[in-house]
């Protein structure tokens, strides 16, 4: 019983999280570090005491966190920050698996060289591409000019696009 709310749960607020988590933390390494421990925790919770008292599951694990991401904060004083991971978006079933091999190789090819950005950049670039948030709301949420939300993708774009091959870049811009 416990562990199929966990999963209702973690399906309905994951992506929501997971951007609040990008968006309040400098590297998304560490938002993912930090949901991640939200949802463990989350699941000891429920698994010692149920969750009959949860009534709003969003607004309970969006405190939770945050308390982790205070905590991140304190931790990370002086730390070097580390590369950002990004998640791969699932591919329709009708791929065949020549394809669905290329994409994939292609995928990591093109996370390895954005990993690559500068921080900043890279954030812009996980929002836009990962999270499909438009210019004006990743320019609102980080606090900067939509010129130069604008500027990153555009950096971005031109960086990946000179280190991929041109049958790379055939693949991605048919």
């Amino acid at each position: 019983m416990n562990k199929d709310y966990f999963d209702r749960v973690y399906e309905k607020t994951c992506r929501r999280l997971l951007r609040y988590a990008v968006l309040h933390l400098s590297d998304p390494t560490d938002a993912e570090d930090a949901l991640q421990n939200v949802y463990v925790d989350f699941y000891r919770r429920i698994e010692r005491y149920g969750h009959l008292d949860i009534l709003f599951p969003q607004s309970f694990l969006q405190r939770m966190l945050q308390r982790e991401i205070a905590r991140n904060y304190a931790e990370r004083a002086g730390r070097a920050a580390q590369p950002i991971e990004v998640y791969e978006n699932v591919l329709a079933e009708d791929v065949s698996f020549e394809d669905l091999a290329l994409d994939r190789v292609l995928a990591e090819q093109v996370l390895t060289y954005a990993k690559a950005l500068p921080p900043e950049t890279y954030r812009v670039f996980v929002l836009y591409y990962g999270f499909e948030m438009s210019v004006s709301d990743i320019a609102a949420e980080l606090n900067i000019g939509k010129e130069a939300v604008k500027s990153r993708l555009f950096r971005a774009r031109n960086t990946l696009k000179n280190r991929l091959t041109a049958t790379e870049q055939r693949r991605i811009l048919p």
